[in-house]
């Protein structure tokens, strides 16, 4: 067991990285470590022990240089998936955009020192490819994104989020590059559309915002707007795949498609309403949205952004990782019995369950 190669997953505990922790240990063939800002703080530490109690847990936080060494030290892989991920919107864009790329080159410095880091996979975003969320800006309605495709963080219309996930990549790779020697290591990213899929800690990520105000009827209507998305498990297995093999360099995009939230509430709806939920269908006004924006909740911008684009991606490489990707409506009933199990959306009294729902 000693002699397996050692693997660690940054910032643990989120979502995207549970998912890959799970499929790192699933293989078998490696021994897992984790970070998280706090080994000692047990309401976040006890459930991602109790769920991998093979994941050997270190301390270490993006904004400090503690940490990471004793982290690295000894790992041929390293997945780097932990990066600040919020709806809103900082005063200051550098609380998205320091601790991202700050916090990146602490990990590669460390994988430098460390001296046995094979490659490293990067937990990048579709954000870094597609302009952000400001819509197709000087593109065709019907452009397709590619690798090739990057984000312009000093556009007026460009989020901090959709910055702070650009400029990290772009410190990596120049990182990266200028390494020289048996410093030298791998670098692959991997790009994720909006995230849906099971929890596999009851701990929600900023993509599952959709689902909840759809659930949890947080609008009586829909914008009109489209969600390109992709699986959490495709997520995870792209990054499995991209530690030992792929393509050094390169961009992989993670995406199934893009589908009108209408059709998403549609789906939801006819599933969940007969067991006591009420998911909007209705469409809303682009006015309405505005006046939410502007009026009552800053969050909804991120859907306002969303009505200027219909965003589509070339996904044609993740083939070379093998992963064959989940569809809408798989995905959006796991996320949502995966909601309701853990108690993030109440129970009705008709709810039903998914095991008396795939019994059916």
């Amino acid at each position: 067991m000693s002699q397996l190669p050692l693997v660690l997953v940054t910032g643990a505990s989120g979502f995207i990285a549970t998912h890959v922790v799970a499929g790192l240990l699933a293989e078998k063939k490696y021994r897992v470590r984790g970070t998280v800002r706090d080994v000692n703080n047990e309401s976040s530490t006890k459930p991602l022990r109790e769920a991998f109690p093979d994941l050997e847990l270190f301390s270490a936080d993006l904004n400090k240089d503690e940490g990471w060494k004793e982290a690295v030290a000894g790992c041929t892989y390293v997945h780097h998936v932990a990066s600040p991920c919020t709806l809103d919107l900082p005063r200051d864009p550098q609380e998205l955009i320091r601790p991202a790329v700050d916090g990146s080159k602490r990990v590669l410095q460390a994988c430098v020192e460390a001296g046995t880091v094979k490659r490293v996979v990067l937990t990048s975003s579709f954000a870094a490819i597609s302009s952000g969320l400001a819509g197709n800006e000087g593109k065709p309605r019907d452009y397709v994104y590619t690798p090739d495709d990057w984000t312009d963080p000093e556009s007026p219309r460009c989020r901090p989020y959709e910055a702070s996930k650009t400029y990290a990549e772009k410190a990596i790779r120049e990182f990266v590059e200028k390494l020289e020697g048996d410093k030298k290591f791998e670098l692959i990213t991997i790009h994720p559309a909006v995230v849906f899929g099971p929890l596999i800690l009851p701990k929600v990520s900023a993509s599952h915002g959709f689902i909840l105000m759809l659930l949890k009827r947080q609008a009586s209507s829909v914008p009109d707007i489209g969600i390109p998305f992709v699986d959490v498990r495709d997520v995870a297995k792209a990054h499995v795949a991209a530690m030992t093999g792929g393509t050094p360099g390169q961009r992989y995009i993670l995406y199934t498609d893009t589908k009108p939230l209408r059709d998403i509430a549609h789906i939801l709806a006819d599933k969940f309403n007969p067991q006591g939920y009420r998911v909007p269908v209705s469409k809303m006004w682009k006015i309405t949205l505005w006046i939410i924006v502007k009026l009552f909740d800053k969050k909804a911008e991120l859907l306002y952004a969303f009505l200027r684009s219909h965003l589509k991606f070339d996904n044609s490489q993740v083939k070379e990782l093998g992963v064959e990707l989940i569809g809408l409506k798989k995905s959006l009933m796991e996320t949502a019995y995966s909601l309701i199990e853990h108690e993030i959306v109440p129970k009705m009294a008709g709810f039903k369950g998914e095991d008396q729902d795939k019994d059916e």
